[in-house]
């Protein structure tokens, strides 16, 4: 059990009520559950909103505002999504595509299903970033460097019980610009996702309902609970992004060369010493390039094809499996790729 949740056979943490359901004859479309009276609408292709079952047009209509998203179960991913189901079932398979180039950079998965929000717009990303007026999930308000942003205070998955916020990105299939760089947010987003799903800041936010924080001591609270460095954290979500080779497309490494290319246009590569550091500095576009650089260290580590390197990231490994040595691990695989540094 964790946090008073059993584990299912599907790989579920269902709380003590989600079990009962169970037992009672419930079923879940997506990640809702429906009462066995209502179960025929299911068989109907109609879906759940709210208190009303819709067909798929009125369906996409009420799920494309915040709040009432889709939430869809993927293979490894949860995806809450505005999108349209189609382009939100897209999404699902964009996520769970990240998941085994993750596992191999962190040598474990997560205990509980990471999950990411995936808006249908560059305004209503926006709007959600911003907040109600009173806070924002965006503690250190970063959603405007990029297409995708890490949430410390998205509500509803904390609401699960085990979670420290989510990435959160738009993917705006109105158009193919959109369609492109959208596919790239939510991988960001994914890979923001499952590193906080390894290495969450359960005890800052435990503090949230009990503790009056002042303007930006709860981000420095939040972040300073982690156990892995932001270089390397911003380095997994980038390296998913676009430094993974991509098997699909025609040229598996266009999105790499495009990536390099981005930093040699922006000066080239930042000393090692401050991109181990990697603080933002408020300027969107060097911040953007840190994030950049950050996936490329990641991508020289883990297929440069350098043993010593590959070495101290298996060890790396085992330590983020076991918990023990874990900053000495991480200390041996930053002095290893600095040796390197000209290469």
């Amino acid at each position: 059990t964790a946090s008073g949740r059993t584990k299912s056979s599907d790989g579920d943490w269902l709380t003590a009520d989600e079990q009962q359901k169970l037992k009672d004859g419930w079923t879940r479309q997506d990640l809702e559950w429906v009462a066995p009276n209502e179960a025929a609408n299911v068989g109907q292709n109609k879906w759940k909103c709210g208190d009303k079952w819709l067909a798929l047009d009125e369906a996409n209509d009420y799920h494309a505002k915040v709040g009432n998203w889709w939430r869809l179960r993927g293979k490894y991913f949860d995806v809450y999504s505005t999108c349209k189901r189609e382009v939100a079932l897209e999404a699902v398979k964009e996520a769970d595509s990240t998941f085994a180039h993750l596992e191999r950079l962190f040598g474990r998965v997560p205990p509980m299903r990471p999950v990411v929000l995936v808006l249908n717009s560059a305004d209503q990303y926006n709007t959600f970033a911003a907040g109600d007026g009173r806070s924002s999930p965006d503690l250190r308000g970063l959603s405007s460097v990029h297409g995708a942003f890490f949430a410390e205070l998205w509500t509803e998955p904390l609401q699960r019980g085990s979670y420290s916020g989510s990435g959160v990105c738009y993917l705006d299939a109105s158009n193919d610009a959109g369609w492109s760089y959208g596919r790239t947010y939510v991988r960001h987003a994914a890979g923001q996702s499952f590193t906080e799903a390894l290495d969450p800041s359960v005890n800052t936010l435990a503090s949230v309902t009990t503790k009056k924080w002042k303007g930006e001591e709860l981000a420095e609270a939040f972040w300073s609970e982690k156990k892995l460095p932001q270089w390397f954290r911003y380095g997994a979500a980038s390296y998913v992004e676009r430094y993974f080779q991509d098997t699909s497309a025609s040229d598996p490494k266009a999105l790499l060369k495009w990536s390099v290319q981005n930093i040699a246009n922006k000066g080239g590569l930042d000393p090692l010493k401050k991109v181990y550091g990697f603080e933002f500095g408020g300027d969107p576009q060097a911040d953007l390039k840190l994030i950049n650089e950050c996936g490329l260290l990641i991508a020289f580590a883990v297929d440069g094809g350098i043993k010593d390197i590959s070495d101290k990231h298996g060890a790396l490994r085992a330590a983020l499996k076991t918990g023990k040595n874990l900053d000495k691990a991480l200390s041996a695989l930053e002095d290893e790729i600095k040796k390197n540094e000209a290469k």
